[in-house]
C-alpha cells in the first residue's frame, strides 16, 4: 500500500510537519493503518483497488492539518513545574550563604563568589544536558561504572596503605570527594546497563559481585554508611524494576544486603553513639543535635530575621543548613521547604512512570532515590526526627562539584521529560516481575 504514489505523497506531506523524525516511522505506520481498513472497506462496496485507495487518502482529511497537530502531540515539552522548584531551591540556598556572610564575620565574600561560581557552571551543564539526547548516553553507561569503581578503589586503597584520607582529589582549584561524587555516576550507569532480566547464570553471579558487592565494599571502606545505604537502596530499586521474578530479586539482593549488615555490625559502637544521640539531644555531650533542637525551637513562626548570627548550630553550610534557615525565616518557612521537597519529589515519580523508555524510567527513579534521601534527611535530622549523619543537602548547601553534579543531574531529568512525546512505542518495557 505504501508503494503507491498517493499513499507515499500524503504520508510525506504529513511528516514533513512533525519536527521529531524518530517518531516518522511510527506516525506512518499508524496513518497507513487507517488507509488499509477505509481502502478495504471501499472495495468491499465494490470500487476498484486504485480508486478506493484514492478515496480513502482523501477521507483521512488534510495532511497539512493532521501533521501540525501530530506535531502538537509529539514536540518536546519543558517540566516548568520542576524547574521552578529547582529556581526557589538555589534561591534559598544563596538567600542562605548570604545571610551566613552577613551574620559571621569569619566568613569572606568569597563565600558567595564560590556559591555563584559554582551555580554558573552547574546552569551550564543543566542547559547542555536539557538539549542533549540522553540516550547517547547508554552507551558509555558500562564504561562509566568500571572507571567509577576504579577511581573509587585505586583512592581508597592507597588511603588504606598509607593510613591517610584520600577521599578528596584536586581539579585546578576545585576538590571533589570521590565518594559523594561517585553516587549519581555509578547508579545513572547501571541504569543503562543490562538489566537483570536478561542475565544468564554465571552473568548473575559476577553482576551481584560487580555491581552489588563491590560498590558496597568501596563505600564502606570510606567509611561513609549514608552513602553505602542510598547505594544499596537504588540498586535493589533497579533489580525490582527489571528481575524476572520474586526468586531472581531475592537472589541478588541477599548478597550485597549481606555485605551491608556486615558493614554496619562494624560499625556498632559508632551507630550506638548516634542512636543515644538521637534519643537524648538535651545531654550536654550531645551538643550537635541539642543545639540544633534549641535554634529551631527559638525560630518562632517567622524567625528571628536575615543575618542573625548562628546560635551554635555547627555545619551551618553543610549538614545544618535547614536548621540555620528556619531559625531565621520560622517554622512557616520550614513548612513551605518542606512541602517544595515532596512536590519536587513527586514530579520527578511523575517522570518515571509517564516515559514509555524503560532507561528514562530507570534514570528517573534513581534520581529519585538519590534526592529523596540527600533532601530529607537532612530535613528530618535537623528537626530531631532522625539521628545525625553527615548529608549535605543538594542545591541549598555551600558545595561545589557535588551542586555542578547535582544540577546536571537536573538537566538530564528535563531531557528525559522533554522527550516524552517523542519516543517511539515500539520500544520495549522492561520485563515486569513475576511473583513466584
Amino acid at each position: 500500500m505504501e508503494g503507491n504514489i498517493v499513499v507515499r505523497q500524503f504520508l510525506d506531506r504529513v511528516c514533513k510537519q512533525v519536527r521529531t523524525r524518530q517518531m516518522h516511522p511510527e506516525i506512518r505506520e499508524e496513518l497507513l493503518g487507517h488507509i488499509e481498513d477505509r481502502a478495504e472497506l471501499l472495495m468491499l462496496e465494490g470500487l476498484p483497488e486504485e480508486i478506493a485507495v484514492q478515496e480513502a487518502v482523501k477521507q483521512m482529511g488534510d495532511p497539512g492539518d493532521i501533521g501540525k497537530s501530530l506535531y502538537m502531540a509529539h514536540r518536546p515539552q519543558l517540566e516548568w513545574k520542576l524547574l521552578a522548584m529547582l529556581v526557589l531551591f538555589l534561591i534559598i540556598g544563596l538567600v542562605g550563604m548570604l545571610s551566613v556572610y552577613y551574620a559571621d564575620e569569619r566568613y569572606s565574600v568569597s563565600l558567595v563568589e564560590r556559591k555563584l561560581f559554582y551555580f554558573g557552571i552547574g546552569v551550564l551543564l543543566l542547559i547542555d544536558f536539557y538539549f542533549l539526547d540522553y540516550r547517547k548516553l547508554k552507551k558509555y553507561a558500562a564504561p562509566v561504572f568500571f572507571f567509577i569503581v576504579i577511581l573509587m578503589a585505586v583512592s581508597l586503597v592507597y588511603g588504606q596503605l598509607h593510613n591517610m584520607r584520600t577521599a578528596y582529589i584536586n581539579i585546578g582549584h576545585i576538590g571533589v570527594n570521590i565518594i559523594t561524587f561517585s553516587l549519581i555516576p555509578l547508579l545513572l550507569a547501571l541504569a543503562g546497563m543490562k538489566p537483570a532480566s536478561q542475565w544468564g547464570r554465571l552473568e548473575t553471579l559476577l553482576n551481584i559481585l560487580y555491581r552489588g558487592v563491590l560498590p558496597v565494599v568501596l563505600y564502606s571502606m570510606s567509611s561513609s554508611i549514608i552513602y553505602t545505604y542510598i547505594y544499596v537502596i537504588g540498586f535493589l530499586v533497579l533489580i525490582w524494576r527489571t528481575s524476572n521474578s520474586m526468586k531472581q530479586f531475592v537472589m541478588i539482593a541477599a548478597l550485597p544486603l549481606a555485605v551491608l549488615l556486615s558493614f554496619l555490625f562494624t560499625q556498632m559502637d559508632h551507630l550506638l553513639f548516634r542512636w543515644r544521640e538521637f534519643m537524648n539531644p538535651s545531654a550536654k555531650e550531645m551538643w550537635y543535635m541539642g543545639n540544633n533542637v534549641e535554634a529551631i525551637q527559638a525560630a518562632g513562626w517567622l524567625g528571628q530575621g536575615f543575618g542573625q548570627a548562628t546560635p551554635k548550630i555547627p555545619y551551618v553550610l553543610y549538614d545544618n543548613v535547614f536548621p540555620y534557615l528556619i531559625y531565621c525565616f520560622g517554622w512557616l518557612f520550614g513548612v513551605v521547604v518542606g512541602v517544595l521537597i515532596l512536590l519536587f519529589l513527586v514530579r520527578l515519580w511523575n517522570i518515571s512512570t509517564v516515559h514509555k523508555d524503560p532507561y528514562a524510567k530507570h534514570i528517573a527513579a534513581l534520581l529519585m532515590v538519590v534526592f529523596g534521601f540527600r533532601l530529607l534527611w537532612p530535613l528530618l535530622m535537623g528537626l530531631g526526627i532522625l539521628p545525625r549523619v553527615t548529608l549535605d543537602p543538594p542545591f541549598f548547601s555551600y558545595s561545589g562539584m557535588n551542586q555542578i553534579l547535582d544540577m546536571a543531574a537536573v538537566g538530564l531529568l528535563l531531557s528525559i521529560y522533554r522527550r516524552k512525546n517523542m519516543i517511539p512505542s515500539e520500544m520495549g518495557e522492561a520485563a515486569p516481575m513475576r511473583v513466584a
